[in-house]
């Protein structure tokens, strides 16, 4: 028998992973397997999002906005001319929320995997990801159902979604 990448991987625990968690890259199956067998810690949530990021359905370029690729939206998914998957459309939000409802665990430890771990993992969890004094002030608030309500860069208060502002004001 010869074990692969992946074994590797799972008894490894030096080594991390990536995942897309849209609803259409990944299976719930396979977002479950991630969060129990290698773990919150060594588990980054991640997006591949495009241009298209939560663009109307349509048709946008992949790649350079002059030359890239044509690809197709249909508002879940962006794929290419043959139908193959060609790129999320998503923004960390839906990567937490999907993450959640597939894992029905501990919310810190979704969070933590689309902050604290990748920038451990990066090496510069000194700076980002977290909230603690000396480190840098950008940060998503998320409201109960894990929808964006406002986005703080730098302590100020960059962005409230429309459905938010009365709230905010």
């Amino acid at each position: 028998m010869q074990a692969g990448m992946e074994q590797y991987v799972l008894q490894n625990d030096g080594m991390s992973t990536e995942v897309i968690a849209d609803g259409i890259h990944l299976s719930d199956d396979l977002l479950r397997f991630a969060y129990e067998m290698i773990g919150f810690h060594r588990t980054c949530l991640v997006t591949d999002a495009n241009r298209a990021m939560d663009a109307p359905p349509g048709t946008y370029r992949f790649g350079s906005s002059d030359d890239g690729t044509w690809v197709h939206t249909d508002g879940q998914s962006v794929r290419g001319d043959d139908g193959s998957l060609a790129s999320s459309m998503h923004g960390m939000d839906r990567m937490v929320k999907t993450m959640a409802r597939a894992v029905g665990k501990s919310l810190p430890n979704v969070i933590r995997m689309a902050s604290l771990t990748p920038a451990e993992l990066a090496g510069v969890s000194a700076e980002v990801g977290s909230i603690e004094p000396g480190k840098l002030a950008d940060f998503v608030v998320l409201d109960q159902e894990l929808d964006i309500e406002r986005v703080i860069i730098g302590g100020e208060t960059v962005h409230v979604p429309h459905a938010n502002r009365e709230r905010a004001s």
